[in-house]
């Protein structure tokens, strides 16, 4: 395992009460959403992914969810093994959707927000962090990013 910095939390105070977030993991890493974001956890067929969309979708209750896998939003390689049934969190905003696919859904949990040092916060899709109850510092991502396909949930044909 190559070695990394440690996760640098802004220090200037500014915490947000405490929520509930979706623990998820990728490649070994851990990762959060808002559970707020949450419509839905279960697992997924890769039957139910409609590739002739980009970007791929998966129907539900007459709804769009482009797919976002988690592996790609936070810039790690594709997995070797491609399964035919994986993990999948619904994820729906306003009118903002997506379904995130990652390795594993772990656990709900409550937390408090944390903002990140400031060169972190430019990262697309990153919101901030929270501290697990064991001390672990995870990411906290925001799937339903402004300007990507899940903003409007559109998908459109492959021609």
């Amino acid at each position: 395992m190559e070695d990394r910095e440690p996760l640098q939390l802004d220090e200037s105070g500014t915490e947000r009460k405490k929520g509930f977030y979706l623990v998820i993991e990728t490649q070994g890493e851990l990762y959060a959403v808002r559970w707020a974001l949450v419509r839905q956890a279960g697992m997924l067929l890769q039957t139910e992914i409609d590739s002739s969309r980009i970007p791929p979708c998966v129907q539900r209750d007459g709804l769009s969810f482009p797919v976002r896998y988690l592996w790609e939003l936070v810039g790690l390689k594709p997995p070797v093994e491609k399964l035919m049934e994986i993990p999948a969190v619904f994820l729906e905003e306003n009118d903002r959707r997506a379904v995130l696919v990652p390795e594993r859904v772990l656990w709900k949990q409550e937390a408090a927000f944390r903002e990140l040092a400031q060169w972190l916060k430019k990262a697309p899709a990153v919101d901030g962090a929270i501290v697990l109850d064991s001390g672990v510092t995870v990411i906290v991502l925001e799937p339903l990013v402004s300007g990507s396909v899940c903003e409007t949930g559109a998908c459109r044909l492959t021609v």
